[in-house]
């Protein structure tokens, strides 16, 4: 049964009081310059499912002609929106390979469901690639990467355009601990009220809301990306798969990793320790090494 418009707004305020990063208070004082590293342009995309949503485009001041291009998808469950960190991360990480990083700010579950999500990052997806000549970028150097559910989007967004025909070209993706197995108990969402207060259900309260309470839909290949045909994960571009030791999604992460390498992809793997869910883009311990290893792969892989 769809959730009630009611019912979301409920959700949503609950789930988010209960956050655990602010996303400006807690960003590292020396972090806060990253805003002048880059020029940041807003664009205004058409609805998309509906739903209008933005992108931000950031071009580094040192960029390089024929530079590479990143496709930045943030992370918050499905259900956070856009905030000051992200904005940094971009402009950081478009400052470290010397080009433009095109970061999504699609529409969140506390408004819109799946697929909503996916295709306004397919469709920014499909923006950049158009407009690379325009931003003197190098075709065969095109990346994207996301972080959390951030993740799980990189990962899904390219499945989806494989399994409609014709694979994005990107030349890596990054899955910065992202999940791919959401599943829930239908019966347990409904027989518990108020279920996602509940640190047993708690978790599952980002699934319900990103299938609008469809169970079934955490079957979907393009949402649980791993459960896409073989032939599909066989041909994904190289991989690049950061984790954290104390986040439980590290496990997923490195199932992911053995699974696509056991396929044939080009994978690298990272498990970082001694850190937490969301220490890439919240610039917590371990970020600059994992953010090293990101521009690294950048850099150096093309098509």
């Amino acid at each position: 049964m769809p959730l009630t418009p009611e019912m979301r707004a409920i959700m949503a305020r609950d789930m988010q009081s209960n956050r655990k990063f602010d996303g400006d208070t807690d960003i590292p004082e020396e972090c806060r310059a990253f805003i002048n590293l880059a020029e940041m342009e807003t664009v205004e995309r058409p609805p998309v499912c509906g739903f209008p949503y933005k992108i931000y485009i950031f071009t580094a001041k040192n960029k390089k002609p024929n530079s590479p291009l990143h496709v930045n998808i943030h992370g918050g469950g499905w259900l956070i929106g856009h905030m000051p960190n992200d904005t940094l991360w971009s402009a950081w990480l478009a400052d470290q390979i010397e080009g433009v990083v095109v970061d999504v700010d699609y529409s969140t579950t506390e408004v819109a469901s799946f697929p909503v999500p996916l295709e306004q990052c397919l469709d920014a997806a499909y923006y950049a690639m158009d407009h690379l000549k325009e931003w003197d970028c190098d075709p065969r150097k095109v990346s994207c990467g996301g972080y959390s559910a951030g993740g799980q989007l990189t990962m899904s967004i390219t499945v989806a355009s494989a399994m409609r025909g014709k694979m994005l070209p990107f030349c890596l993706l990054i899955n910065g601990y992202g999940p791919n197995d959401m599943h829930y108990d239908a019966e347990k969402v409904h027989a518990v009220p108020e279920y996602w207060k509940t640190q047993e259900h708690r978790g599952a309260g980002f699934s319900v809301l990103m299938s609008d309470d469809n169970a079934a839909l955490m079957d979907d290949p393009t949402i649980d990306f791993m459960a896409a045909p073989e032939e599909v994960l066989a041909a994904l571009p190289a991989t690049m798969i950061l984790g954290a030791a104390k986040d439980p999604f590290h496990f997923q992460n490195l199932e992911q990793g053995k699974k696509l390498a056991s396929l044939g992809v080009e994978v690298t793997m990272k498990i970082f320790p001694d850190t937490v869910h969301g220490f890439i883009p919240h610039f917590m311990p371990h970020w600059r090494e994992a953010g090293d290893l990101i521009v690294r792969g950048i850099r150096n892989t093309s098509l």
